[in-house]
């Protein structure tokens, strides 16, 4: 099947959609959609380059609190403040992709664990910036003068620009950035040998994971219209973990089939969502232990069957 007749196909499927599905599916799809974002930042950091981070809650912290902050002190608009705040946090990552020049493992998970701490604690005692534990509501993105308030409203704009960053995270990956990602993550020695330098890639896959992880985290504000510090706490990082393992780490689709199995599978648990914590641990172990390739593997495998 040719390239053209995928894309008439993928943009018929948008419309049908969009025009189609009730609002309220649409808003799913749309977090889908912001999820798999925040989660391919983790991808890139921790399944491609190898540098474990339990950060991508924080991250996402900085997008959704920096555009609102940013719109309400300075009166610039979610257009341009979501990716403002986005490369705010890429430069903190940046900063935080430091310490993974000395440390890795557990330990490097350790610290991006306390800086996810750190900044949760800054949004719940910050009162007179962040609200403190009240949270800060979040106001619609406009364009054109029109407020975008719905599901549908959003699904325009959310799903064609999460289909082009992960179009170029593929075509990234593929590059001789993804390479040396990769020949970081299998050997830090051999990547030296090969011409890999450790401190360019290492930062430079923080600051990348960073920024999606920030980007998402301004459209989610979008989405949900309020902000929390709950919201951004170790157990939310944790949770993008899960999304990656079950997806497929290391896989560009994986974010994608993690982010629509966790938030689509509360939706049928009817009576037992209550539980859909412990379905996650469950889900989690099972794929570690059966399928370590995730869901994306699992694709695969029946792909090159068929």
């Amino acid at each position: 099947m040719g390239r053209a007749v995928v894309w008439l196909l993928g943009a018929a499927a948008f419309v049908v959609a969009g025009v189609t599905l009730s609002d309220y599916t649409l808003y799913l799809i749309d977090l889908v959609a912001v999820t798999a974002i925040m989660a391919l930042g983790l991808t890139i950091v921790t399944g491609v380059a190898g540098q474990v981070s339990l950060a991508q809650a924080a991250f996402s912290a900085m997008g959704g609190y920096g555009a609102v902050l940013l719109g309400s002190g300075l009166g610039i608009p979610h257009w341009l403040g979501i990716p403002l705040a986005a490369l705010g946090a890429a430069v903190v990552g940046y900063l935080l992709g430091l310490p993974a020049l000395r440390l890795e493992g557990p330990y490097l998970a350790l610290v991006t664990l306390g800086f996810t701490a750190i900044v949760q604690t800054v949004l719940i005692h910050w009162r007179t910036v962040t609200n403190g534990q009240l949270g800060l509501p979040v106001p619609p993105l406009t364009l054109g003068g029109r407020a975008l308030t719905s599901g549908r409203e959003l699904f325009v704009v959310v799903v064609p620009l999460a289909v082009l960053l992960f179009l170029a995270a593929r075509r990234l990956l593929r590059s001789r950035v993804g390479r040396a990602f990769d020949a970081l993550r299998q050997s830090e020695v051999a990547a030296r040998v090969m011409g890999v330098n450790p401190v360019h890639y290492k930062t430079l896959a923080f600051a990348l994971s960073a920024f999606l992880g920030g980007l998402g985290g301004g459209l989610h504000a979008l989405l949900t219209t309020f902000l929390s510090p709950d919201s951004f706490g170790i157990i939310e990082s944790i949770y993008f973990l899960v999304v990656i393992v079950v997806g497929g780490v290391g896989s560009v689709l994986g974010p994608v089939l993690g982010s629509a199995l966790l938030i689509l599978l509360p939706e049928t648990l009817g009576a037992f969502k209550q539980y859909q914590t412990l379905v996650y641990g469950v889900l989690l172990l099972t794929f570690i232990v059966f399928a370590p390739g995730g869901l994306s593997g699992l694709v695969a495998r029946l792909t090159w069957r068929s």
